[in-house]
């Protein structure tokens, strides 16, 4: 928009020149019987300026090569010829203005092709320059027409700056192009010597023929000049697409869908952005939900075989949809990339449509879904699929490419979490990340300065009140203020790669617990409660057995907790991992464990230490609920298989009353407890057998 206002200023500055020559220099057109030098170079100049006015009419390039600067420039000598042959009444002022006209012509049109390439400086940097020629322009004709200075003076002036400035602006931009330097020094010399040439005319020391030469000579390399920008413009924008299909073609598809790839996709999306100015795009992102499910039981090779099918099923679907981003060539349109794992994208334009933009992005996410074809099989092995979408839009959610795209993948993640077909990427959702990855680097931290808070909850013998050990426990703090507890500070650790060092600490605090214990007097057991990726770490076992060494503690004092599921995974590396805990003394308990067929089955092969089942639901559990129904059993079934069973969340008296009737035992919860820290645990004990000192004896 700038650069067009100030192509619009500096024309109409050049147009008043034209208007003030026409006026002095068109009296009467005086014939002449023979073809005179002048004649013939008129001639020899309006044939030259057809063609090229021709090629900057049909080119339709930017303002800077647009076809005003070419018809001034023919006009500006065009009037000097004619005045200069045919004019005797002031005949030097008005050839002054005219060569002032053409030396600013031919300079500030080659000082455009510069902002050409300087995108970012482009503008400002152009609107600067048309004031600077104008201004300069406009002094120079009052200085020459009022007669301020002698002509020869102020044609000196005048010219001398605009060589000044000239050449600043080629100084300034003369890494950008060698051969757009090479073209703009010889308009350079030419231009000067089209100066000293006016300048001697003036003193009477050169003859008009000579002069008109060299101002055809001005003329002709500025026309070259002008010509071989245009000609470099247009290979340019002809040459950028072939290679970009080259490139898409040869060089980056993705080998198990035969779709371009990301990087493909990442230079198609920026190319089409920057030259398609009208266009609004959405980057769709979506991906097949349960395909990890074809890798587990045919492996990644057979599984590629499915993708290959059903992003085939998808590009057929689409292919012929106008709305969607070509990856590839309009012989072969390819409307889907893929990205890494197992994302796609799609980039649709939506400035055409005259529906919401909601509306058709949902309409074309509910095609893609219907496009996926019934169970897809391989061999005996058939599944069907589900799709998810993410969304997010240029320019609303980012301008840059890979922003929108990982928007977009950010939007995919929230539809599979929240079960949804499709998400649109929200300023919200941003805000969460952002404080994610905020809680994540402060949690890093905490884990390396030790800003953590590990407590002990009690684990009661509810008859006899006896202590039967503790549970660790932690809370975190962020800087919002939110605390959070094991599981979620878990779940944080593992997204940032923390839940080994996490796991660490916990086991370190848990000797430091047992060791205070000791002194006390109170030979329990710590539980600890490890995730699951944290049991799989190979060199877990030998750094609780470490730490047994340091503390001097027996490792039969300590006990870790697993769930279930890990149980039922018959992990390999799980089922060694527990074996040489065992190996070396530590206890294993199950965490909330459901009672499954599986899990019993697996029970009978597994030593544990011990059960624990979750009790919240006896809080609001009616009589002959399922909950006291399954938790009643399971507490047969322990006492059978003589297998201690804690019931946790005991959080009040009448949890506690319900769990005992039912015939539980032992006890944990915020009823006996809620945490107690390193300092206070020596007075908590204290005062608990003191109050229960009868029970005990």
């Amino acid at each position: 928009m700038v650069n067009n206002r100030a192509a619009s200023f500096s024309s109409l500055v050049f147009f008043s020149f034209c208007l003030i020559g026409c006026f002095y220099s068109f009296p009467a057109f005086a014939s002449s019987e023979n073809f005179s030098f002048i004649e013939f170079n008129i001639a020899f100049v309006l044939g030259l300026s057809l063609p090229v006015l021709l090629i900057t009419s049909i080119a339709k390039l930017s303002p800077v090569i647009s076809k005003r600067y070419p018809i001034l420039l023919t006009l500006a000598l065009l009037a000097l010829l004619y005045c200069m042959s045919y004019l005797s009444h002031r005949n030097d002022y008005i050839a002054l203005t005219f060569s002032a006209l053409i030396l600013q012509l031919s300079f500030f049109w080659s000082a455009q092709f510069h902002y050409e390439i300087e995108q970012e400086e482009k503008a400002n940097r152009v609107l600067w320059q048309a004031f600077s020629y104008g201004m300069l322009s406009l002094l120079f004709l009052v200085v020459l027409w009022l007669g301020v200075a002698s002509p020869e003076i102020a044609w000196l002036v005048f010219s001398l700056l605009q060589i000044s400035l000239f050449s600043v602006n080629l100084f300034a931009a003369f890494n950008k192009s060698k051969t757009l330097n090479q073209r703009s020094l010889v308009l350079l010399a030419v231009n000067i010597t089209f100066t000293i040439a006016v300048y001697v005319w003036l003193n009477g020391q050169l003859s008009f023929d000579l002069l008109a030469i060299l101002a055809v000579l001005t003329y002709l390399v500025a026309m070259v000049n002008g010509c071989w920008q245009v000609i470099s413009v247009l290979v340019s924008r002809l040459k950028t697409p072939t290679e970009s299909v080259i490139e898409t073609d040869r060089l980056i598809l993705d080998p198990s869908t035969n779709l371009p790839s990301y990087q493909c996709a990442l230079k198609k999306f920026e190319y089409s952005i920057k030259h398609q100015k009208s266009a609004r795009y959405a980057a769709i992102a979506f991906k097949p939900l349960n395909f990890q499910q074809v890798n587990a039981v045919l492996g990644h090779h057979n599984s590629d075989i499915l993708l290959l099918q059903l992003a085939y099923c998808l590009q057929k679907a689409i292919e012929d949809d106008g709305d969607l981003l070509n990856f590839c060539t309009e012989e072969l349109p390819v409307r889907i990339a893929r990205l890494q794992g197992l994302h796609f994208l799609i980039v649709m334009d939506v400035a055409q449509s005259k529906h919401s933009d909601e509306v058709i992005i949902e309409q074309l996410c509910q095609k893609l879904a219907q496009a996926v074809p019934g169970p897809m099989s391989f061999k005996s092995f058939s599944l069907f699929f589900k799709l998810a979408f993410g969304v997010a839009f240029v320019g609303k959610d980012s301008d840059n490419v890979n922003e929108v795209i990982a928007c977009a993948e950010d939007a995919l993640l929230q539809a599979d979490k929240q079960q949804k077909q499709v998400s649109f990427f929200a300023q919200g959702l941003a805000i969460f990340n952002q404080q994610q990855l905020q809680k994540m680097e402060q949690l890093k931290q905490d884990i390396a300065t030790g800003a953590i808070n590990w407590r002990v909850q009690p684990q009661i013998e509810m008859a006899s009140k006896h202590v039967l050990g503790f549970e660790l426990l932690l809370t975190w703090q962020g800087r919002d203020g939110e605390k959070l507890d094991f599981n979620e500070v878990m779940v944080i650790a593992q997204q940032s790669g923390d839940a080994f060092a996490l796991c660490r600490k916990m086991v370190t605090q848990a000797f430091t617990f047992l060791q205070q214990l000791h002194r006390l007097g109170a030979k329990v057991q710590i539980a600890i409660k490890l995730s699951n990726s944290c049991l799989l770490e190979p060199d877990i076992v030998d750094f609780i057995e470490q730490q047994a060494i340091d503390f001097a503690i027996d490792c039969e004092y300590l006990l870790i907790e697993i769930k279930e599921e890990i149980l039922l995974s018959a992990s390999r590396e799980a089922k060694a991992s527990i074996d040489q805990l065992k190996f070396l003394g530590v206890k294993i308990a199950i965490d909330e464990f459901s009672g499954s067929y599986e899990a019993l089955r697996y029970l009978r092969k597994l030593a544990v230490s011990e059960i624990k089942i979750n009790c919240h639901a006896l809080a609001k559990a009616e009589a002959g609920s399922s909950d006291k129904a399954i938790i009643n059993a399971l507490i047969n079934l322990t006492r059978k298989m003589k297998l201690p069973l804690i019931g946790t969340n005991i959080d009040n008296v009448g949890i506690e009353k319900m769990f005992i009737a039912m015939g539980g035992e032992y006890a944990q919860g915020k009823h006996y407890s809620s945490g107690i820290n390193f300092h206070e645990l020596p007075f908590w004990l204290d005062a608990w057998q003191q109050q229960y000192a009868k029970n005990d004896s």
